[in-house]
């Protein structure tokens, strides 16, 4: 994993045996407890947003092969670079502090690998996240309290939150 870091080697994350998802990005930061990428999206073929996952949640990584690459049609992953502060990102509550800056994050709990929250952080204590949830057609609605220790996987910074932004009612 340090080389792929070090060298923005693009990889799949695989998250199983805990859900049958894979991930695929730019690792930017991992550690016992977090890893945190840049996102790739399959439907546009380039990379989009940013992702922070518990490492508990990591079954096994492998590099992206030369196929996999040249299907990238926009390589932008250097905008994504030297965004973020990683150095205060070492535990999930600390990535979830610096998100308290962004407009809108999804979030994604163990309890249902199918549903998640987007919207807006209102509140952050050492064991609840409490988000403002925004509606898919960018709609607030009433807030959510969630456990941190029930978060998995955050997404922010995608085209999805930030079309939701732009058509805030």
């Amino acid at each position: 994993m340090e080389n792929a870091v070090k060298n923005h080697i693009p990889i799949h994350i695989d998250l199983l045996p805990n859900r049958d998802e894979v991930h695929s990005g730019i690792c930017l930061k991992y550690n016992k407890d977090v890893y945190i990428s840049i996102c790739y999206n399959d439907d546009i073929c380039e990379y989009d947003g940013f992702a922070i996952i518990r490492n508990s949640e990591i079954g096994q990584y492998r590099y992206w092969d030369d196929e996999e690459i040249s299907e990238i049609r926009s390589n932008n992953f250097e905008e994504f670079l030297d965004v973020l502060p990683l150095d205060n990102m070492n535990t999930f509550y600390e990535c979830l502090k610096v998100l308290t800056l962004q407009k809108l994050i999804t979030a994604f709990t163990s309890d249902d690998d199918n549903s998640f929250y987007v919207g807006n952080i209102t509140e952050l204590t050492t064991d609840i996240l409490t988000l403002k949830l925004i509606s898919e057609s960018a709609e607030w609605l009433d807030t959510k309290g969630i456990r941190i220790t029930d978060i998995t996987y955050i997404g922010f910074g995608s085209a999805y939150e930030k079309e939701l932004i732009k058509s805030l009612v």
